[in-house]
């Protein structure tokens, strides 16, 4: 007998996955085979996604299904979601695939549905499969990434509430499908849309013990509760995470859920070894790990009441940031290591305004100012090359004199004229360790004005 819990990153209805539905189809064997489409009932062309599922599983999988509608739960009547949980719970195979994860878990959640699931994954008696796949997939845990809110509308990292089906088999897992996107290109679009930086931001808030399991795109992590084994199916990896530590279970490998919760703890003690000492990077507003909304991370204050540590999560991000140059960011994470110290009120308004300040100077003195006055410089030397061919010297020398007032140093010779631009905030940054200088005739592009 088979009791499935399948969580795939995404591809549920491509050519890709078609061989693990079949698997998974057959292993459950006879039963009414149920498709929910709560995640896309909010859309227009929901009837149009059901219909194009039920044809795919028909044509291409080999197994007929049917959907049960539950689009909205405050709109449906009890007559009608009595009807729904019963078929789910009859059902030998159950499929929720692509949508929005917060509606659906916000639909769900204001049912039985989660407990009428968590029953038939945890009833020994009768074989079951329940298949989610990309949005629903996101909701599996006790928390949830709301994607669309942080990768469309822009509202900074937080969680949702999730189905919570996870603990009940002993996994304290956060489920983020779509692990290896990379449809931004030019962005970071991994780890479900939001990409790296926000994930580890929302690492940050996650109680000890709850821990990452990413999917990747095109790959099935098929969870067998009657071996305690977890599979890998498709063509992606399966990856466990802890605070930005990972262990990756690569495509057709097997592990024992014994061993995905040792590698679990191996992960969080070599996190602790590399940080030590008890800390929590915390986010304003952060309780019990799911919050509403919030700000950028914060330090927290180590137990027993001593001195406030700063998480590693919060150094890794303050230094990504300042390594990307985005010092505005950096200033942010600083911010909020005050407010984790306790710092609030007047005195945090002050120093928030201090940092804001420095970091907007020292944004702008990122910038290689050579390139910022080389068309102004050049522009003056065409000025100062016209009057001399003109005869008209007192001019030339007027223009070279206010360039050497503001720093540029001119040289004529071998027929250009070369400049040199000594920054006068070489020293503050602490980044440019000579001033600009003209070099040979190849490097002088920019440089060099011929005479």
């Amino acid at each position: 007998m088979s009791r499935l819990l399948v969580l795939m990153g995404s591809g549920e209805t491509t050519p890709t996955m078609v061989t693990p539905h079949q698997r998974i189809l057959a292993a459950v064997g006879e039963g009414p085979r149920v498709v929910l489409d709560t995640p896309y009932g909010f859309q227009e062309n929901a009837d149009e996604l059901s219909a194009r599922t039920v044809e795919y599983f028909a044509h291409n999988v080999g197994f007929d299904v049917e959907v049960a509608s539950l689009r909205d739960a405050a709109s449906a009547g009890e007559i009608a979601f009595e009807v729904v949980a019963a078929r789910v719970a009859e059902a030998a195979w159950v499929f929720a695939g692509p949508g929005s994860p917060s509606y659906l878990a916000r639909q769900w959640l204001a049912t039985s549905l989660p407990d009428v699931l968590r029953a038939r994954l945890l009833d020994t008696a009768r074989p079951t499969a329940a298949v989610f796949a990309s949005a629903a997939a996101c909701t599996v845990g006790r928390l949830a990434i709301p994607v669309y809110e942080l990768y469309k509308v822009g509202e900074p990292p937080h969680w949702r509430d999730g189905l919570d089906l996870l603990r009940p088999l002993g996994l304290d897992a956060i489920v983020v499908p779509h692990y290896d996107n990379t449809e931004g290109g030019t962005h970071d679009t991994s780890c479900c849309y939001i990409g790296e930086r926000r994930l580890r931001i929302l690492e940050a808030e996650l109680d000890a013990g709850t821990w990452i399991l990413g999917v990747d795109e095109h790959t099935a992590a098929v969870i067998d509760l009657e071996t305690r084994e977890l599979r890998v199916e498709g063509r992606g990896r399966v990856v466990l995470r802890v605070q930005g530590r990972e262990h990756v279970v690569e495509a057709k490998d097997t592990i024992t859920l014994d061993r995905v919760l040792e590698v679990v703890d191996e992960l969080a003690s070599a996190r602790s070894a590399a940080q030590p000492g008890p800390t929590a990077a915390v986010r304003s507003g952060a309780q019990g790990g799911a919050t509403a909304g919030g700000g950028g991370p914060e330090g927290g204050a180590t137990a027993g009441g001593g001195e406030p540590e700063v998480g590693s999560a919060t150094k890794d991000a303050f230094a990504q940031a300042v390594a990307r140059g985005e010092l505005l960011a950096a200033a942010e994470i600083t911010a909020g290591v005050l407010a984790g110290a306790g710092i609030d009120g007047p005195a945090r308004s002050e120093a928030v305004a201090q940092v804001a300040a420095l970091a907007r100077i020292a944004q702008a003195g990122l910038h290689e100012h050579r390139h910022l006055v080389a068309p102004h410089v050049e522009a003056l030397l065409a000025l100062r090359l016209a009057a001399r061919a003109e005869r008209r010297f007192a001019d030339a020398d007027a223009i070279r004199d206010g360039l050497v007032a503001a720093g540029i140093e001119v040289r004529d010779g071998d027929g250009a004229t070369l400049w040199e631009f000594t920054d006068p905030l070489t020293d503050a940054v602490g980044q440019l360790d000579a001033p600009y200088r003209a070099g040979p005739a190849e490097e002088l592009e920019g440089s060099r004005i011929a005479t």
